[in-house]
């Protein structure tokens, strides 16, 4: 005989904190691994868009002197929603012992630090609590530190205002 509850909505309760915590942790390690790159190269160096490719302006011939002095005219393709026309000046970052350079797109890497650690927080957390209740453990005295200290704070901030 099957019971009418399903199995599905209480597994999926047990294992989602879980699942959060290593899906911060994974987004993490991507922004970390973004920002070494970043901090692999050589640097930023100006660089002034010859011209441009027809395909929309998806492609620009930027010139720009390299770390080493030597002046180079490379394609880049780019994808950073702006257009970029012939005679503007852009930023390109080198990585000489790659032979790779592209277009600066700034500050990727922190977006994914920051929202991975949030995700990575709030998992950790929630996976602390569900192992506590799941072990029997109950939040009474927990909650009422938490509303004695809510209560005292709100007294102090309202006396400091």
């Amino acid at each position: 005989m099957t019971s009418s509850r399903s199995w599905l909505p209480e597994a999926a309760l047990l294992w989602l904190p879980l699942l959060v915590l290593v899906g911060g942790i994974a987004v993490v390690w991507t922004g970390v691994s973004m920002a070494a790159d970043v901090n692999r190269s050589a640097g930023l160096f100006p660089g002034r868009v010859v011209t441009t490719g027809a395909r929309g302006h998806q492609t620009a011939d930027v010139e720009y002197t390299g770390p080493d002095g030597v002046r180079r005219t490379e394609t880049f393709e780019h994808h950073q929603g702006r257009v970029i026309v012939p005679g503007r000046r852009v930023q390109v970052r080198v990585w000489p012992d790659e032979r790779r350079a592209e277009l600066d797109g700034g500050d990727k890497h922190t977006v994914p630090i920051v929202y991975g650690s949030l995700l990575t927080l709030l998992g950790a957390g929630a996976t602390v609590l569900l192992f506590m209740w799941h072990h029997g453990r109950r939040m009474e005295k927990s909650r009422a530190r938490f509303e004695k200290w809510y209560l005292w704070c709100w007294w102090w901030l309202s006396r400091w205002q």
